[in-house]
């Protein structure tokens, strides 16, 4: 199941289409069911639109050729965009699957401690309400204060309230699942490119200098990435 975004360059499409090209101008059939073969998403729908593509315009010579190879590129695409999206549900399931439920159970009072009269409005959040009015909060106070016989003492005993609160049990996972995480949601791949720059712009991280063996790599991959959103803009 893919996982990241598909990428032309690694699954061999130019060759794959330039020789599956190449035996339909020919008319070779041996050749022309081995080249279609090797591009298993060319269904009859494809066809279909790859040769209904009008001919060439004169102000855009090649225009015929890029959006008949588009159709058969973008027939390779969506099957792995799709699957990407279900790679996605997936991890989101799993983060799921890793929090728990735990019930915790508090008493709360019914009736005023004092004067023994029904409470109002009882919340099952924050400090419990004991006293079903200020004047009975007082003079419970200053029944204590005084030592007075039959002063009250507080107790939650009478109705029963389940809370219910969830946490997340952090389990170990490997740093792959992460990546793939982060590879099917294009927010988060923009965010690392973000973070990247930012990274690389921070003249302390030595790991980015110019005698780096990562400076190199990450030169290369970024004169990648411009030529690629070139080519897709269209522009020369």
């Amino acid at each position: 199941m893919a996982t990241k975004r598909y990428d032309p360059a690694e699954t061999d499409f130019e060759a794959r289409y330039a020789r599956w090209v190449a035996a339909l101008e020919t008319g070779d059939e041996a050749e022309l069911l081995e080249a279609t073969i090797a591009i298993p998403t060319l269904s009859g729908r494809v066809l279909d639109e790859y040769f209904a593509v009008e001919g060439d315009d004169l102000e855009t010579p090649g225009r015929r050729e890029m959006e008949q190879r588009l159709i058969v590129l973008l027939s390779e695409v969506r099957p792995r965009e799709a699957a990407r999206i279900r790679e996605l549900h997936k991890a989101r399931q799993r983060r799921r699957d890793r929090t728990t439920r735990i019930e915790r159970t508090v008493e709360l009072p019914t009736k005023c401690a004092r004067c023994g009269g029904k409470l109002q409005d009882v919340k099952p959040t924050g400090r419990p309400r004991v006293y079903c009015t200020p004047a009975c909060r007082k003079a419970a106070y200053e029944d204590r204060r005084a030592h007075r016989g039959g002063a009250v003492k507080v107790q939650i005993v009478e109705r029963r309230v389940t809370e219910v609160r969830e946490r997340e049990i952090e389990t170990p996972h490997p740093r792959s699942d992460c990546v793939k995480a982060v590879l099917a949601d294009e927010n988060e791949m923009l965010a690392v490119i973000w973070t990247l720059t930012v990274l690389v712009q921070d003249h302390t991280r030595r790991a980015f200098d110019p005698d780096q063996e990562l400076f190199s790599a990450l030169l290369h991959h970024v004169e990648k990435l411009r030529d690629a959103l070139l080519e897709r803009s269209g522009v020369s």
